[in-house]
C-alpha cells in the first residue's frame, strides 16, 4: 500500500533523529488522507524530501508542507525579511524560489528562481542558506 511507503519513510527519518521532521510529514500525511478531495502526498516527492532532510542535516528544519498537487515543500525566513522555499518534484528535481532584501533600503534585492537538480539547487540558493546552518 501507499500509506505504508509513506509511514516507513517516516519512520527511517524518525529513526536518523529527525523527529520533528517525522512528526510533522505523519501529521500531513493524516490530514491529506482525512481529506477525499486532496490529492495524496507524492511518495517520490517524500523520497526525495526525506534524502534532503537527511543529506542537509546542517541547516535548521525547516517549515514542512504539501502542495495542492501531492507535492512536498519546505520554507525558511531569511535575513529579516527573506524567503527561501523549495518544493521536492517526483522527477527529483527541485524548484525553487528565494527572496530577499525586498522593501529594506538598507540591502540590495537578491531574488533567483529555478528548477534544477537538487545539488545544483543547493548551489544556486547558497547565498540565501549561510543564516540557516545549525550552530
Amino acid at each position: 500500500m501507499e500509506t505504508d511507503k509513506h509511514e516507513e519513510m517516516v519512520s527511517i527519518l524518525r529513526r536518523l533523529g529527525l523527529g520533528a521532521a517525522a512528526d510533522r510529514l505523519s501529521y500531513l500525511l493524516r490530514v491529506v488522507e482525512d481529506e477525499p478531495d486532496e490529492a495524496p502526498v507524492q511518495i517520490d516527492s517524500l523520497r526525495h524530501l526525506a534524502l534532503f532532510l537527511i543529506t542537509e542535516r546542517r541547516l535548521r528544519l525547516p517549515r514542512i508542507g504539501v502542495s495542492p498537487d501531492g507535492v512536498l515543500q519546505v520554507e525558511w525566513r531569511v535575513e529579516d525579511s527573506g524567503i527561501l522555499a523549495m518544493w521536492f518534484l517526483v522527477d527529483g528535481r527541485v524548484q525553487f524560489a528565494a527572496a530577499v532584501g525586498e522593501g529594506r533600503s538598507d540591502a540590495a534585492d537578491k531574488r533567483v528562481s529555478g528548477i534544477l537538480p537538487k545539488d545544483e539547487a543547493m548551489q544556486a540558493v547558497r547565498p540565501f542558506t549561510s543564516g540557516l546552518a545549525l550552530e
